[in-house]
């Protein structure tokens, strides 16, 4: 009777401890990871570097891509640079590609140590720390 019982639980303990599908994040699912986010040195512009993960092309609309300063909740959006465009690509054949975004930091309100929230395209990614 002893075995049995051990046998059941034992068969019954086995399914809590395998890997489930549904706690894990597809692959293909898209997120975004900041890589940095710093000011430029007059401090007028944020340099945010982001890596995008589960999508193949990243071009972001203006009017859905800002940072909300999470202290004043005060959004700061994309600028469109001449030579540039909206975003720079750069790739390594190791890595995902990064890409860069500028963000005019209106009367330098942002400082080093505040946080901030990227918001492009739908895709969030929360306290994210401003860099000097």
């Amino acid at each position: 009777m002893r075995k049995f019982i051990l046998a059941s639980v034992i068969l019954f303990l086995l399914p809590a401890c395998s890997a489930r599908e549904a706690v894990r994040r597809p692959a293909d699912v898209p997120r975004i990871e900041v890589v940095y986010c710093r000011l430029a040195p007059s401090n007028e512009f944020l340099d945010v570097r982001v890596r995008i993960h589960g999508t193949v092309k990243f071009d972001p609309d203006p009017s859905s891509t800002y940072l909300i300063d999470e202290g004043t909740g005060e959004k700061y959006y994309i600028m469109l640079l001449q030579r540039i465009g909206r975003l720079a690509e750069t790739r390594n054949p190791e890595e995902t590609a990064a890409h860069s975004i500028m963000f005019r930091n209106i009367e330098r309100k942002l400082k080093p140590g505040a946080r901030v929230t990227l918001v492009a395209d739908g895709l969030r990614q929360e306290h994210v720390v401003v860099g000097k």
